[in-house]
């Protein structure tokens, strides 16, 4: 019995013991001496106020001998979300002065299961004095800037994050007029941009790109590639858990390198290997060893979520040059070539990683453009991109004024191969819902995309939907159809159900258009743009089921999409009652039929032409009617079959 006591009164001491050591030997209650140690220049402190909370530290001006406003003092932990060390929180008290620069830190308190053992190791004052006199421009990343605690990296670089991440909404809060500032409302701004966007709409904006391998057990690799080079686009993608972390498993092996996010998913069964990666920029090859890749989260959280089983972060080389395009490649090694994607940073992901200031949605940014000068607008461009949007334009615009019947299904066949599969950089009516959410700013940014707009919009404004005709890849698509398929497959639709289906396309766009005006963060333009489905090879079952069908009805139907469903037609279809040069008709068209029956969208009716459907396909003007405008049925010839001829001032 008494070996019992005993022994219960030792593990009552040794708990007490372990329990005394582990104890923090700081207190969050904050005193005047601990305010004065992180703000040495400040003579008084106020109290805690302010949202965010701070203590104002106040100091007289040497030339005036006034009393003015020395910086800011604040407790990391009243700034969530606290960065997580080994075993908990840690809560640092910063001192931030006017010019954005941390004036010194002391930890406060910390619960590390270390202290049992190591004692007090985040106190010692050469991992503090490096925070002295740090501005915020700086990193603050481990192994870069900061150096750790020996074997305590968690502990270190959960205390430099915290700093770092709390000190920048407190310059954001009071500093407006600090350098900082600037580059916070651009973080800012950046954010605001991407927050409303879903993963299919940050797709369609080429902020995300897909790669898709398929096994030859037809079991299929989806890898979704996008840049993740700061804490902004991190934690928009993957959420801020494992973006920190995986930030903090780059800094501790490289000095150097931007992240570049990879989502793994579909059903391969050959296991996921990052090694397999490798980078091509120009002639250079950069390997993906092993270490060159960390865990980025099991994609539950950020845009990703649902969208990958889960995510790694590739450490990309130093040396790449972010505003130029490369190659990434994975190597399947079961005899097939490796699989590979063309990547180019565009967007908000480019300028971020070019150090681009970032404007507010809504904000016109046409102004810079204008006043950029000709040597940096040429240093900017991107000319893989640029040169042959250009050609194609060429391609279109003396196809359809030269009526030239075989130049058109050249400009077709380019423009769905590059334009679809390689470039993906066609118009979507997402384009037209984020800039009713977010202003122009998204496509004013984006120099090709902005070319494809201005065009679209000047030749609709004069000739009509001369975008739907050549430069759309899935109307493309759906003419190529319609070549191939047996005309005996083909079908009219009945006038009375066409005349009344057609209207469907407009209904599917106000509510769309609806949706984003009331900020819905409900996506469901994709249900309607099947070309998203197969241009950017999407893995949603159910979208490849409407592609299917959608797909099908073209066949029997000409045009069946942009006939009843497209919503981008029907934006520019109504745009298209503006346009100034439209079809004229001849006294013919009172009595034939034959540019009503070859008309693929059913604009035609008589000698009318519906002109909010007409794509200018050119079917009725370059192989029905001769280029002097005189239809090839004579009139002889119809009025000896008894036709009668309206005026030709009663067909215009």
């Amino acid at each position: 019995m008494k070996r019992q006591a005993l022994a219960v009164v030792m593990m009552w001491c040794l708990l007490m013991t372990v329990s005394a050591g582990a104890q923090t030997p700081f207190s969050r209650q904050v005193s005047e001496a601990q305010l004065k140690e992180v703000m040495p220049a400040a003579e008084r402190f106020s109290d805690k106020s302010g949202t965010p909370p701070v203590y104002t530290a106040f100091a007289t001006d040497p030339e005036s001998g006034e009393e003015r406003v020395a910086g800011y003092v604040f407790q990391t932990s009243d700034l969530p979300p606290e960065e997580v060390g080994f075993s908990a929180t840690i809560d640092v008290l910063v001192g931030l002065d006017m010019d954005a620069t941390v004036t010194a830190i002391k930890v406060l308190d910390y619960n590390e299961s270390f202290l049992s053992s190591r004692g007090d190791f985040l106190s010692i004052r050469p991992f503090q004095e490096q925070f002295r006199r740090k501005p915020l421009s700086d990193p603050f990343r481990v192994g870069r800037d900061i150096d750790g605690v020996s074997r305590a990296t968690i502990s270190s670089w959960a205390t430099s994050r915290g700093v770092y991440n709390a000190a920048r909404k407190v310059a954001q809060a009071y500093l407006s007029g600090s350098g900082f500032s600037a580059a916070a409302d651009s973080a800012s701004n950046a954010r605001a941009h991407l927050a409303p966007l879903t993963w299919v709409e940050l797709e369609a904006q080429g902020l995300v790109q897909v790669l898709e391998g398929r096994l030859p057990d037809d079991s299929v690799l989806t890898l979704s590639f996008a840049y993740m080079g700061n804490e902004v686009l991190g934690e928009i993608l993957v959420g801020s858990d494992a973006y920190s972390r995986a930030e903090r498993d780059a800094s501790s092996r490289f000095d150097d390198g931007k992240l570049m996010l990879v989502g793994i998913g579909g059903n391969a069964s050959d296991p996921f290997r990052q090694e397999r990666f490798a980078i091509q920029q120009r002639d250079a090859v950069y390997p993906m060893p092993r270490r060159q890749t960390v865990y980025a989260g099991s994609a539950d959280q950020g845009k990703i979520a649902g969208q990958a089983n889960f995510a790694v972060a590739m450490i990309l080389d130093p040396a790449m040059d972010l505003g130029l395009p490369f190659t990434v490649s994975y190597d399947p090694q079961n005899g097939e070539p490796p699989y590979t994607i063309d990547i180019q940073l565009a967007g908000i992901a480019l300028d971020m990683a070019l150090d681009r200031e970032i404007r507010a949605p809504g904000e016109p940014a046409m102004d810079e453009m204008m006043r950029a000068s000709g040597a940096g607008l040429l240093t900017d461009i991107n000319w893989s991109r640029v040169l042959p949007l250009l050609l194609i334009f060429v391609l279109v615009m003396t196809a359809f004024l030269r009526k030239d019947a075989r130049l058109r299904w050249l400009t077709l066949s380019i423009t769905l191969i590059y334009l679809g599969f390689i470039n993906g950089g066609f118009l979507s009516v997402s384009h037209i819902t984020n800039t009713l959410k977010l202003g122009p700013s998204m496509i004013l940014s984006d120099l090709p995309l902005l070319m494809i707009v201005v065009f679209t919009l000047v030749t609709t404004l004069i000739w009509g939907r001369v975008f739907c005709s050549s430069l759309c890849p899935f109307g493309a698509l759906q003419d190529m159809l319609t070549r191939i398929v047996p005309r005996r497959w083909q079908q009219t639709v009945p006038g009375f159900i066409h005349d009344r289906a057609l209207y469907l396309k407009y209904a599917i766009l106000a509510l769309i258009v609806i949706m984003a005006l009331v900020q819905s963060d409900i996506s469901i333009f994709q249900y309607f743009e099947p070309f998203g489905t197969l241009f950017f090879y999407s893995t949603s079952i159910v979208l490849w089921t409407i592609l299917i069908l959608i797909l099908l009805a073209s066949t029997v139907v000409k045009r069946f999409y942009c006939r009843y469903a497209c919503p981008l037609g029907a934006a520019l279809g109504v745009l298209s009652l503006l346009s100034l040069r439209r079809i004229r008709r001849v006294p013919q068209c009172s009595a034939c039929k034959v540019c009503e029956h070859a008309c693929p969208t059913g604009a035609i009716r008589n000698h009318e032409i519906d002109f909010k459907e007409c794509v200018r396909c050119d079917v009725c003007e370059s192989k029905l009617i001769e280029k002097a405008g005189v239809c090839r049925h004579s009139v002889a010839s119809l009025t000896s079959r008894g036709v009668t001829l309206l005026p030709v001032s009663q067909l215009d």
